[in-house]
């Protein structure tokens, strides 16, 4: 039985019957000669090893196409020194590498390009990635951008620590539909299915890294398992065991619903996209055969940059970057590395994420509202108090919710656990109960929060003199006061 690889190979490669040779600099035919069959002569004693992509010890990539003479079978691009070749099999000195077969199980619904293109700059390939989505779907130029750096960082997940997801949230005839048909023509092996149980999501991760898009979500026939399974393939590295077996689920995905699922750890790992219905008459079908061209160009294309750029992507800092909460910040870095080397691109990509963070930050519990509303009040009218009895904060929150006419009160269980959730620890027990320390970072993280969650713009707060005398309210865009992560990044091959 055949086996499947996709890591470092430790040993350079011959090709056994090359199809084709050509520098990178150059246009690629448009199909490879159909008398070359270039195979394994009968009677080999080496034996095969299927892989779906490798790189081997010297740098050589060898990347699984699609045959250009017969779509039911499958070649390797292999690039070496700037130059693509195309061969059905790649000989080492203990095994001969053959490409997985086109027509086995899954794989013969995954679109593959049909061989390599030079593009200008990434620029453009990223703006002809834009120009297919706003020909088929009515959404704006902004989500398009991010859509479009998506597609482009599926073709780098091997680079990437953080795998990015898609979702795509809108009423019936708003064009998910539609515009998962577009990203099935140019994401990297994209399979697009309208339900997955289980045991198929692992197995699909098993035999092929794919970009998995998944069709009106809230549909599927069990929404928990699902939401949990695509949790579980944000973070290279993250296993699930199984019945004695590790199995892994990293990789790009794109859900698509009428509404955001319930599951605020599933959504903060999401570019989300909201879509409507249009009116307009003059959108493309991603089917009509100018569009079937243009993507089959683009892949071709996508394909030449991965494997031009694999060893080299580095993630440069820019400007804005610091102000992006921790997963909005991961979500930019993967969708900005393919971009590494053009930092106008990843300048315009932290703008775009500003504004994604702030539309879809999940709201607060009305309890962890309530609390950091008289926290915020209690720092700025005892300044110089550098600790809050929870007994005492309890009291003032439930003065605010009958100011406020809720019709809940909280205890100081319940506060207590409010404070937690605000990430504010720094509490000790006495004899009169909990007390919390209203130290410099505190007070830091208190303004913050008021901030991001927009309780600093309350009728009440925006009175005159409320903030006189406050330092950390002079600056009314207050960053994190700790920063995390690196934004100096690279890929793992750099």
């Amino acid at each position: 039985m055949h086996s499947r690889e996709s890591n470092r190979n430790d040993a350079s490669a011959n090709f056994v019957n090359k199809s084709k040779t050509r520098p990178s600099s150059t246009t690629p035919p448009d199909s490879l000669p159909a008398n070359d069959p270039a195979v394994v002569p009968t009677g080999s004693l080496v034996p095969e090893h299927e892989v779906d992509f490798a790189e081997l010890d010297d740098g050589t990539l060898v990347d699984m196409i699609e045959d250009p003479n017969n779509p039911e079978n499958s070649l390797f691009a292999i690039y070496t020194n700037r130059t693509v070749q195309y061969a059905a099999t790649v000989k080492r000195e203990d095994r001969v590498l053959v490409p997985v077969p086109r027509g086995q199980g899954m794989l013969k619904h995954v679109c593959l390009p049909r061989g390599t293109q030079l593009c200008a700059s990434p620029a453009k390939l990223f703006g002809g990635i834009v120009a297919l989505i706003l020909a088929c779907v009515d959404i704006g130029t902004s989500d398009a951008s991010l859509i479009a750096a998506f597609v482009m960082s599926t073709w780098f997940i091997e680079s990437l620590q953080i795998a990015p997801y898609l979702a795509l949230v809108g009423l019936p005839r708003s064009g998910k539909t539609t515009l998962l048909q577009v990203l099935n023509l140019v994401c990297r092996r994209p399979l697009l299915t309208a339900d997955i149980t289980s045991a198929a999501f692992y197995e699909v991760y098993e035999k092929l890294n794919p970009t998995l898009l998944v069709d009106e979500t809230l549909t599927a026939g069990n929404r928990r398992e699902l939401f949990h399974l695509l949790k579980t393939g944000t973070t290279r590295g993250s296993v699930t065991l199984r019945k004695g077996h590790s199995l892994k689920a990293f990789g790009p995905k794109v859900i698509s619903c009428t509404e955001l699922p319930n599951d605020a750890a599933l959504n903060s790992r999401c570019v989300i996209i909201p879509m409507q219905e249009t009116n307009r008459t003059n959108l493309a079908k991603p089917t009509d055969k100018k569009m079937l061209n243009i993507a089959d160009v683009l892949r071709q294309q996508l394909l030449h940059y991965r494997l031009e750029n694999y060893h080299s992507l580095r993630l440069p800092k820019v400007e804005g970057d610091e102000r992006l909460h921790s997963r909005t910040r991961d979500l930019y870095q993967a969708l900005a590395l393919p971009f590494g080397n053009y930092a106008d691109l990843c300048e315009y990509l932290v703008r775009l994420f500003e504004t994604q963070q702030e539309i879809n930050r999940e709201p607060l519990s009305p309890a962890s509202a309530a609390v950091l509303r008289v926290l915020y009040e209690f720092i700025h009218s005892n300044p110089q108090n550098g600790k809050c009895a929870q007994k005492e904060l309890t009291f003032g929150v439930n003065l605010s919710l009958e100011s406020m006419q809720e019709t809940f009160r909280l205890n100081a269980h319940e506060v207590g656990r409010a404070l937690t959730s605000l990430g504010f620890t720094n509490r000790k027990r006495t004899n009169a109960g909990f007390i919390l320390w209203l130290d410099l970072e505190t007070r830091k993280r208190i303004h913050n929060l008021a901030y991001a969650y927009a309780i600093d713009q309350e009728n009440r707060f925006q009175e005159e003199g409320f903030v006189d005398g406050c330092e950390l309210c002079k600056n009314s865009n207050p960053k994190p006061a700790e920063k995390k992560g690196d934004s100096e990044i690279k890929s793992k091959q750099a």
